[in-house]
């Protein structure tokens, strides 16, 4: 029998919220796996806040065409910074670059209310990206609203760091407030 993923473990209840750690191939991996197994194999909805990926790249890294149709609505906070050739989409919600936290929460917000109550999940790619260019009480507040959100739309939250640093007062606080915190550098 094959051992369940921690990761995945975890979100069998709805309105869980998990803290990740990984970095590196167990990063792309564990990402892509959940993105796969939420969508694909649990046919679940849910949205992705995505700020390392243009929506070309993230495409290929997630293989979206092999997702269910509508199974997935991507907050892009990256393709209009780097000039993207973008196309209309209703899979994807591009947002000026540099996006502030609020109009990510607003589309967050939108797209929770346009899917009729059928989203069960949120998941950031990298609270990395947010610390170098948000202060540590500005993605605190982003946080405590994005955590209450999710337990009021009974949402299961995935939020990745990349970077397990000991001083990171933002990383400390968030994995104190979640149900589980997850270190793939470890478990594998």
């Amino acid at each position: 029998m094959k051992k369940e993923d921690p990761l995945i473990g975890t979100l069998r209840e709805p309105g869980s919220q998990v803290f990740v750690y990984a970095s590196g191939e167990r990063f792309l991996r564990s990402f892509r796996d959940l993105l796969d197994d939420l969508c694909r194999k649990q046919g679940r909805s849910g949205i992705l806040i995505s700020t390392l990926w243009s929506a070309n790249a993230l495409s290929r890294r997630v293989a979206m065409s092999k997702l269910p149709r509508g199974s997935l609505k991507v907050v892009d906070t990256i393709s209009l910074t780097l000039g993207s050739d973008i196309e209309e989409s209703d899979v994807f919600s591009f947002l000026n670059t540099p996006a502030s936290l609020e109009s990510i929460l607003i589309e967050v917000e939108r797209i929770i209310e346009r899917s009729g109550g059928k989203m069960a999940f949120v998941v950031l790619d990298s609270m990395t990206f947010l610390t170098k260019y948000y202060s540590p009480g500005q993605l605190s507040e982003f946080f405590q609203y994005l955590l209450s959100r999710s337990l009021e739309e009974n949402l299961n939250l995935v939020v990745f760091d990349q970077l397990k640093s000991a001083n990171d007062i933002v990383s400390l606080e968030l994995s104190s407030l979640m149900d589980s915190v997850i270190d793939l550098e470890v478990e594998g």
